[in-house]
């Protein structure tokens, strides 16, 4: 008697577990279509809580073209450069840039400058270009003005023809044509107008610092100086 009244005590408190929601209990699907969208919709989300979600991460580019003053050779030259940056959550900025020196300036006192003979009546003119990796950190993004410090390394590259033909020892050659390769820091400062989401106009001011072997006075710290210019840029920040 006993077990009957334990057994219709049983099925009764399963009865009322049954109608009861629980969170816990496993949910029946009609279809194998919704049970699989409710095992995707279980599982974590990766766009939305992944390093890559738009709320976290960000990734844009740009193209930069620089027209700039350098002082070199105690001479003002013009330096044309180009740049090509990522952007990751409109902060850290991680490019590759090159540039020339565009000016036709003169080295003549720099090279057989000897004052019992003089300077080669002949224009030495030399060739100077530099690539280099930088990186940078764009400060105030979000604002009208923002300003990135920035750091360049790479190399240098500087060729010309020296004429000393008979300039100094008759046993020399009629001329030389010179071609050295030089390490780079370039350091600089930006302040950038963000005029739209798409195009910003920037002035920037740095020093390229040269390492390398000097050719007689055409010394390594000679090679490469302060500069100073402004840059558009063109692309998505």
């Amino acid at each position: 008697m006993k077990n009957i009244y334990y057994f219709r005590l049983v099925f009764v408190m399963a009865f009322f577990i049954q109608l009861a929601p629980s969170e816990g209990r496993a949910q029946r699907y009609t279809n194998e279509s919704d049970s699989l969208r409710a095992l995707v919709a279980s599982r974590p989300d990766s766009t939305r809580h992944g390093f890559f979600h738009a709320g976290k991460f960000s990734s844009t580019f740009h193209v930069q073209f620089d027209g700039d003053v350098m002082y070199i050779y105690k001479q003002p030259v013009a330096l044309t450069g180009f740049q090509i940056a990522w952007v990751i959550n409109h902060k850290l900025s991680i490019g590759a840039k090159y540039d020339i020196i565009s000016t036709l300036y003169k080295i003549n006192p720099y090279v057989n400058s000897y004052d019992a003979i003089g300077t080669t009546p002949n224009p030495i003119r030399p060739l100077s270009m530099s690539g280099m990796v930088t990186i940078g950190y764009v400060l105030r993004s979000d604002k009208k003005i923002s300003i990135e410090p920035n750091v360049g390394l790479g190399w240098s590259y500087l060729s010309f023809t020296d004429p000393k033909a008979g300039w100094i020892d008759q046993t020399e050659p009629k001329q030389v044509n010179f071609i050295s390769n030089y390490f780079i820091v370039n350091p600089s400062l930006s302040v950038i107008w963000n005029t739209t989401k798409y195009f910003r106009i920037g002035a920037l001011a740095g020093v390229q610092t040269a390492l390398g072997a000097d050719y007689l006075r055409v010394k390594t710290y000679r090679t490469r100086g302060v500069y100073g210019g402004i840059f558009i840029r063109f692309g998505t920040f």
